[in-house]
């Protein structure tokens, strides 16, 4: 992106609005470079209001613009479950909205901020005792 067309004032307000950190898979580290992306891209009319900008990771910016894929957590069967125990493991990745099947490496392929979400609301359930 031309950041030159961009104020600078604006990319600050991103900056610290998504806490400096990528809004796609988290990443927030001094190595991550994060660029601003235009939820519409001005060639479709978008303009450069703070509320159609997003905070990306050079990655998942790249992934935006169908150059590469985005940061994921991969998963695969080790081929040890019993019939039962993989429909299970089938039907929990088939729920997850942003969960994808890699027909090449025959992994299921979840964005990290999609996965770390889900371990959050877990990580939030009660506990029940026995």
């Amino acid at each position: 992106m031309d950041y030159a067309s961009l104020p600078k004032q604006t990319r600050e307000a991103v900056l610290m609005r998504d806490r400096n950190q990528c809004m796609n898979c988290g990443k927030n580290d001094e190595q991550t470079k994060l660029d601003v992306h235009h939820i519409v891209p001005r060639g479709q009319g978008g303009s450069d209001r703070i509320s159609n900008l997003v905070l990306l990771c050079r990655q998942c910016h790249d992934a935006a613009h169908e150059e590469t894929m985005a940061p994921t957590v991969d998963f695969s069967s080790t081929g040890k479950m019993k019939h039962s125990e993989f429909e299970i493991f089938r039907e929990f990745f088939e729920q997850l909205p942003s969960a994808r099947f890699d027909t090449s490496s025959k992994k299921w392929r979840v964005p990290i901020q999609d996965m770390q979400e889900l371990v959050d609301s877990i990580d939030k359930l009660p506990i029940a005792e026995t």
